[in-house]
């Protein structure tokens, strides 16, 4: 009898950061792929989002690192970094394509002691109470609630999100899953945010409120499905089904995740 060949061997240990993902809905054209370019430091660079089925380039940000702590978009976008290298504060406009005429936009960030991101403010036009706040709350270190409320309005709530995940998929590292993020879901794809999920989703329901009344306006329910891991724990196939997340825009119908490892 021939001897059956040696098992392969483990697994490389690896690190790796998300440098695209494309949503293929449409055949084999994207209509929407994000990409994103790194340096010898794995600091992002460059970020774009296109879409292949109208070829229009749909984003695109370049991420200049003024100072160790600094990192510049353009004359009106920023970001600040802690000694961790996480984001602190995104200061942009609420219209680039007009910004002198446009809303300033700051959103302060803020981590527990467990590296997780766990409230953020939004102001506008240098109020001095937060416009707008969001607390995530997380249970065994996934965010199972998040919710938005109108601080200068009377602490009236805005946005409730809940979400649930497949814990039979343990993943290495993964995109954040804020469903709040207004001010650029992009940015989320590559930056620091604090420590991110090990499980994938599998359901997140968003309810929008109506601040006059209280009233719900609207619900997104999003089921997540469908999930391909590589043998490095990175995952590189899901299917979003149902309603767009806002804060996940880049992960809707089939979507693919692709990697820069080292």
């Amino acid at each position: 009898t021939p001897t059956p060949p040696p098992p392969p061997p483990p697994p490389t240990a690896t690190t790796c950061y998300i440098s695209g993902i494309s949503q293929r809905n449409s055949g084999n054209k994207s209509e929407a792929a994000l990409t994103a370019s790194y340096d010898n430091n794995y600091n992002v660079t460059r970020i774009i989002i296109y879409d292949s089925v109208n070829n229009v380039k749909r984003f695109e940000a370049n991420f200049n690192y003024i100072t160790s702590d600094s990192v510049r978009l353009d004359a009106y976008q920023y970001f600040k970094l802690d000694a961790a290298k996480r984001v602190t504060v995104f200061v942009t406009k609420s219209d680039l394509k007009n910004p002198s005429t446009a809303d300033d936009y700051r959103i302060e960030y803020y981590y527990n002691a467990q590296g997780y991101l766990e409230s953020k403010n939004f102001y506008i036009n240098g109020s001095k109470l937060p416009n707008f706040k969001t607390v995530y709350s997380y249970t065994n270190n996934l965010i199972s609630k998040c919710v938005m409320t109108a601080v200068s309005s009377g602490n009236i709530k805005v946005l409730e999100s809940d979400l649930t995940y497949d814990n039979s998929i343990s993943l290495k590292t993964w995109m954040y899953s804020f469903p709040d993020v207004i001010e650029g879901y992009m940015y989320f794809t590559v930056l620091n945010f604090g420590n991110r999920p090990t499980n994938p989703l599998r359901q997140v329901i968003t309810k929008i409120y109506n601040t006059s009344t209280g009233a719900i306006m609207d619900t997104w329910t999003t089921n997540y499905n469908g999930y391909k891991v590589d043998g490095n724990g990175y995952l590189t196939e899901g299917i979003a089904s149902g309603d767009l997340q806002q804060g996940m825009a880049n992960f809707y119908g089939n979507t693919n995740f692709y990697y820069l490892c080292h």
